[in-house]
């Protein structure tokens, strides 16, 4: 990966550790949601959220281990909504936004379209990352479409190749684990919600 394809990845799991935290800190919508019709799903929970995020990827395949700590303002669900990532100077560095229809990355570089997150995720990472299951596991909870967890404490869970550490979302505080294989880099994220 050349330094604009490491940049693009950290600032992509950037966003997915902020989706992974958007359950653990939500307000209340500041309009009230209309009641769901019979037989209807109801609408989705908006939320507004910043903080910053650490991201470590550890060596992977003659690539050298890289961190990022940025900051992030997180609004929407994982419908629709917005990510803004910045520097620890306050400078913004990305916006990553979706919708049913795509999702878009805007950087220096311009902006490229995805047909949806998870296809964001396989074309800078080079792998699809798990997002639906992310939101489950911010509220200390494992997804209900994945393969069922693997128990390792009351606040400690393994499912689909992430060790998810909840012992601090009460807190804003949360950490995902990815080991490394000879198929995938290592990563270790974790956020403080402000």
């Amino acid at each position: 990966m050349n330094p604009a394809q490491h940049r693009s990845a950290a600032l992509l799991l950037a966003l997915l550790l902020a989706l992974l935290l958007s359950a653990c800190a939500s307000r209340p919508p500041t309009v009230p949601p209309a009641e769901p019709v019979a037989g209807t799903a109801a609408p989705a929970e908006q939320l507004a959220l910043q903080g910053q995020l650490s991201i470590k990827l550890e060596p992977f395949q003659g690539q050298e281990a890289k961190g990022v700590n940025l900051g992030f303002f997180f609004s929407g669900n994982t419908e629709g909504g917005q990510l803004d990532l910045m520097t620890p100077m306050g400078s913004q560095v990305a916006q990553v936004r979706w919708t049913r229809e795509g999702a878009w990355l805007q950087t220096d570089q311009g902006e490229r379209y995805f047909d949806s997150l998870p296809d964001l995720s396989e074309q800078v990472l080079g792998e699809p990352l798990p997002l639906s299951a992310l939101m489950h596991w911010a509220k200390g909870r494992p997804a209900p479409d994945l393969p069922a967890p693997i128990d390792i404490a009351p606040t400690l869970f393994e499912q689909s190749g992430w060790r998810i550490d909840t012992k601090n979302v009460a807190i804003g505080r949360i950490m995902a684990q990815r080991a490394a294989t000879s198929a995938q880099r290592g990563i270790t994220m974790r956020v403080r919600l402000d």
